[in-house]
């Protein structure tokens, strides 16, 4: 049985712990080309949440469904979709939470959880008492216009990042978030004029840079493959993983070379009739699809040296981890 009223609960309470207006969805275009399981298991919503592609399902028939099911219907419409998919839910056991949790998919139950650690969120559920947001890491889009400070900035410069947060594509609300969060995480301090609100910066950009890794996350969102060499030419297309890292240290060119996109780009790159698969292909391509724009340096040809350090800094290769030491060492602080 559809649960009308599940989308619109869901986006109030989203919005309710969030602070503010932050969650922009509708009824995505899309769902008439999912597969009919998915059609008739979910109604999908499709936008932006801390301005970050978002795709909501809402289950319409929860019982119907058990954890195992969920995991792999996300999967699928995350593969489909080309965005992060949070289940909504309307209710959820305990058991049934725990299997959730284990198999890492994102969910939501209005009024009563959050789990999307891939977003940086987590709400524990409390009884009688108001839910309170876990927040570990910055969002996509904070951490975006942190790393074009840290790539374009002045030392003594005063920070008005509206201007920045514009260029990104993001919006002036956005924005708003973005400087809470980088004065809630004590990266910055704020300095209001008037009606304006600016980011002074507390000791150097490299200081900045050691405070702010905990809370920053890989911009990877996930890795696609595909053998057409269109892809190279699809535009804000950037060098990046290991490609990227040949060209900035003395890393040997990879066997299999690795490019960065936005999930607009993938998606314009599909229309255009280039095929992915979502496993590795030999010799194929690597497309990663960023959670924020790969093209920070606008002349450059490869991914900020910033963003790819954060992409890479959990491999166990020693001469993966040398060549980040070497990229920190030649920023220009």
């Amino acid at each position: 049985m559809l649960n009308r009223a599940l989308p619109q609960h869901t986006i109030r309470y989203l919005n309710q712990v969030l602070g503010g207006e932050l969650l922009h969805v509708g009824p995505s275009e899309k769902t008439v080309q999912l597969p009919y399981f998915l059609q008739d298991a979910y109604e999908v919503w499709s936008g932006e949440l801390l301005g970050q592609p978002v795709v909501l399902a809402c289950a319409k028939g929860w019982q119907s469904i058990g954890p195992k099911q969920l995991a792999q219907h996300a999967k699928r419409l995350r593969e489909l979709l080309y965005a992060p998919v949070i289940i909504a839910l309307p209710e959820i056991a305990p058991g049934e939470r725990k299997r959730l949790i284990a198999n890492g998919v994102a969910f939501v139950v209005p009024d009563r959880q959050l789990f999307a650690p891939q977003m940086g969120m987590i709400l524990s559920e409390r009884f009688g008492t108001e839910p309170r947001r876990e927040q570990v890491l910055v969002s996509p889009a904070t951490q975006a216009l942190l790393v074009w400070f840290l790539n374009h900035h002045p030392v003594t410069q005063t920070w008005h990042p509206f201007e920045e947060a514009s260029a990104l594509g993001y919006t002036a609300m956005t924005a708003t978030r973005a400087v809470r969060e980088l004065v809630q995480f004590n990266l910055f301090e704020l300095d209001v004029r008037g009606r304006s609100k600016y980011l002074k910066l507390v000791g150097t950009p490299r200081q900045l840079w050691e405070k702010a890794k905990p809370h920053l996350r890989s911009p990877v969102m996930r890795t696609l493959w595909t053998y057409d060499i269109r892809i190279l030419d699809v535009m804000g297309v950037r060098w990046s993983g290991e490609s990227a890292l040949a060209r900035m240290t003395m890393v040997n060119e990879p066997q299999q070379q690795v490019i960065a996109m936005t999930t607009d780009a993938a998606q314009r790159a599909k229309e255009a009739g280039v095929c992915f698969e979502p496993l590795k292909l030999a010799d194929g391509i690597a497309i990663q699809v960023w959670r924020y724009e790969p093209g920070m340096q606008a002349q450059g040809i490869n991914v900020d040296p910033l963003s790819l350090w954060l992409s890479m800094r959990d491999s166990r290769d020693d001469r993966i981890q040398i060549a980040l030491d070497e990229i920190e060492e030649k920023f220009p602080w």
